[in-house]
């Protein structure tokens, strides 16, 4: 099988992963999801570091909490993801049509938008998820304006959860999944998750490949505060970028 339909089919799993989890995706952010605070620490980190008014790229927004709580203070965003039916679920959410939504494929290697369309790209739980991290940031400062901010967020590999995921993902998955006997779905869901959710790697890892797609490190010292399961870091594009042709 040549690399790019590994990308493909790895693309692809994500995607159906996703769409599995849309119709319940919404409610992790209500106000008493799990996620509720991490939707209201990225939404007050992006708009306090991007330009007031600005133009926002949620790339992977899932059902679109996020894009709408930025659109929600008077930036310009738009929201794309790969999965269809989470895309549906924020096009439903948002009849006014405060986001522009796009509908991303799978394999997608370009973005749908022109050279320096944003202000700030923001990646949250996504770069865990791709084949080539260092392409994609690469690919998100094409679209960032000089000077503009991208936020993601990534496993940090330093955190409990992540050690016990290292554990489980050193055992054998399919004796566990038989060992289910198919009585625990969630378990079954979980496992895939781990499959496919494999970019794991510490900050200074993140910091250069950022550097490599010619994004340059911000640190804030409450980026990632303590007992989080994830980081949060935030890089800039510089006003030139080394041309990569």
């Amino acid at each position: 099988m040549a690399v790019t339909d590994r990308t493909t089919d790895a693309a692809a799993a994500v995607r159906k992963l996703f769409d599995s989890k849309a119709a319940a995706w919404p409610s992790k952010y209500g106000p008493d999801g799990r996620l509720a605070s991490r939707l209201t620490r990225l939404a007050d980190a992006v708009t306090h570091r991007a330009l007031a008014e600005g133009s926002v790229l949620d790339l992977g927004c899932g059902t679109g909490e996020l894009a709408s709580a930025i659109a929600a203070t008077g930036m310009r965003v738009t929201g794309c993801d790969i999965s269809p039916e989470m895309l549906s679920r924020a096009v439903a959410a948002d009849p006014s049509g405060t986001v522009d939504w796009v509908q991303l494929d799978p394999g997608w290697q370009t973005l749908p938008f022109g050279p320096q369309t944003f202000d700030a790209v923001v990646a949250s739980s996504v770069l865990e998820y791709v084949n080539d991290p260092t392409a994609v940031l690469r690919e998100c400062g094409r679209v960032l304006r000089p000077g503009g901010v991208m936020l993601c967020t990534v496993p940090d590999p330093r955190h409990p959860v992540r050690w016990a995921e290292w554990l489980i993902g050193v055992a054998n998955r399919e004796a566990v999944v038989r060992a289910a006997g198919g009585r625990w779905p969630r378990l079954e869901s979980y496992l895939t998750y781990l499959r496919i959710s494999r970019q794991r790697h510490s900050s200074q890892w993140w910091h250069a490949a950022a550097a490599s797609a010619d994004l340059l490190a911000v640190r804030y010292l409450s980026d990632s505060p303590e007992r989080s399961p994830l980081l949060l870091l935030t890089f800039h594009r510089p006003d030139e970028m080394r041309d990569s042709t």
